[in-house]
């Protein structure tokens, strides 16, 4: 796949699932400009497959003005852009009782609110004659199943599913909009979550059909396939991708 006409920014860059997109899609050709709140995202330029084609800004998207400033401070390194990638998210694993009002409103800050204004900015920024532009919001299968001491963050991916789908009705004269939601992915983060105990692995793959977690490369992948030429007429749908969770 060529996707050397396309430059996209991509947030939540420095590791994980956002990491391994960015990778995808500048192996891919694309021109990428990575975004997180961990200066650690710089570091990755030093990797082949971002030496020729990707910036890196850090910003953390709780501060109400980083949407703004992040699409302004993007186009003044690249021409234009004609992609983005809503996957930076903050993830809480906490009982509802337990759940401060700080620690809702940064769900809400990074997970929702960011994603939201920066779409609106990037909606603002793109040109007419950009090829084919697209927004992909990487939301949860939590938004569509519920598990216990993930309700704050399950009520912001459901957000993010319905806002999705709103905006590709909006600006459907002009960007396509899709939303993706990952089942149990095997990052860092979930090899983290193992070793604290709060994700019980036979437990957890007992609920799936296919009974393994899901690779940080077969997400990269779909995203890639999403931001090529034969994806042209998708836009307004959510991608379940939980191993066939949500079919039973």
């Amino acid at each position: 796949m060529d996707l050397g006409n396309r430059t996209i920014l991509i947030t939540g860059a420095a590791q994980g699932l956002g990491l391994g997109i960015a990778r995808r899609l500048a192996g891919a050709g694309a021109r990428t400009v990575l975004v997180d709140c961990d200066p650690v995202v710089k570091d990755h330029l030093a990797d082949p497959v971002f030496a020729k084609s990707a910036i890196a800004l850090v910003r953390d998207l709780a501060e109400p003005d980083a949407p703004r400033d992040l699409i302004r401070e993007a186009l003044e390194k690249v021409d234009s852009l004609n992609g983005l990638i809503n996957c930076a998210a903050w993830s809480l694993h906490k009982a509802l009782a337990e759940t401060t009002i700080q620690e809702f409103d940064r769900l809400v800050a990074i997970n929702q609110r960011a994603p939201f204004f920066l779409s609106q900015e990037f909606a603002r920024a793109i040109c007419d004659a950009a090829p084919d532009p697209c927004i992909v919001n990487i939301a949860s299968v939590n938004a569509s199943v519920g598990n216990a001491n993930l309700t704050g963050y399950a009520s912001t991916k459901g957000a993010l599913v319905a806002m999705g789908r709103a905006m590709a009705v909006e600006l459907a004269a002009r960007i396509r909009v899709v939303t993706i939601s990952p089942g149990a992915v095997l990052t860092t983060n979930t090899e983290n979550l193992i070793a604290a105990g709060q994700i019980v692995v036979p437990a957890l793959l007992e609920r799936f059909l296919v009974k393994r977690f899901i690779t940080v490369e077969e997400i990269a992948d779909l995203v890639a396939f999403l931001f090529g030429p034969s994806a042209i007429s998708i836009t307004g749908c959510n991608w379940v991708v939980d191993g066939g969770l949500t079919a039973q």
